[in-house]
């Protein structure tokens, strides 16, 4: 999935529903360090191993024993990291740095990236072994600007998570501004979502969050591909014509085509033909 989608709150929803929820969960971003520290997080090390190991360290791997171990942005491990990650996926075991004795574990492996690992693969930047040892279970999260029907339920979500410490007195959001919401296509997905909640609630005065609350991208400023936001409807009417303004503008991106149409909606085609029929749109009657 993209940036900012949500993969570790599946990850951990994952975890939390499966019969090692009482076992750690353990995350290791694997972009975040390079490739000497990542060894060292992974698998720990042992006193002495180098200069600055002043005591024995447990690897992520031995702290997610019994539980599961979260591997975060996967698609960016060095390749000679890779042929020890793969060792210790297929083996369940590995040595510390510095370490003689293999020391063996219990883990399920999540994986994450938002990178196309089939052509990583393909161009030789990721191994081809280690890809199909982690893709087991492989799991699509779209962004968040094709579930756009998710956008009301994170908006209370976040409003309810952040108001109490940010501004106690908002309650939820007016249907104008949640109008505004439902129109961004939200590049940063899920993560700027919060972080525009969070903004809002600074700048929201009374009971609710209002348009003049939101930023300037969700007022107009400096977004070309704003969808019109109806006035003087109710919330079901502003996104069925939303709902109608994306299906116009995708069918003339597709230049008419409805299959092609149906994929940048990230809709079945016997849904789209639905809405075509519904909205009057394509010669469909």
């Amino acid at each position: 999935g993209e940036s900012g989608t949500g993969k570790e709150l599946v990850a951990r929803a994952i975890h939390n529903r499966s019969k090692r929820k009482d076992a750690p969960f353990i995350k290791v971003n694997c972009g975040a360090l390079t490739e000497t520290l990542l060894e060292s997080e992974l698998f720990g090390h042992e006193k002495g191993a180098f200069t600055g190991a002043i005591k024995t360290k447990l690897g992520r791997f031995e702290l997610a024993d019994g539980g599961t171990l979260f591997l975060d942005e996967i698609g960016d491990v060095p390749m000679s990291m890779q042929v020890k990650l793969l060792r210790a996926l297929q083996e369940q075991e590995f040595d510390r740095v510095g370490g003689e004795q293999p020391i063996k574990v219990d883990v399920r492996i999540i994986s994450a990236t938002n990178k196309d690992l089939d052509k990583e693969v393909a161009e030789g930047r990721f191994r081809e072994d280690l890809y199909y040892r982690l893709h087991i279970i492989p799991v699509s999260l779209p962004p968040l600007r094709d579930r756009r029907d998710d956008i009301s339920v994170l908006v209370s979500h976040f409003i309810e998570k952040l108001a109490p410490r940010t501004n106690p007195d908002i309650r939820g959001i007016a249907d104008d501004a949640l109008g505004r919401m439902m129109a961004y296509n939200w590049p940063g997905n899920v993560r700027e979502l919060e972080n525009v909640i969070e903004q809002s609630l600074v700048f929201a005065e009374g009971a609710q969050i209002c348009v003049d609350a939101l930023p300037a991208m969700l007022q107009g400023a400096g977004d070309e591909d704003r969808l019109d936001v109806p006035k003087e409807m109710s919330l079901p009417e502003i996104l069925e014509d939303l709902e109608r303004q994306l299906i116009l503008k995708a069918f003339k991106k597709a230049s008419g085509v409805k299959t092609e149409t149906a994929r940048l909606l990230g809709i079945k085609t016997s849904a789209l033909y639905y809405k075509l029929d519904k909205y009057g749109v394509g010669g469909v009657p």
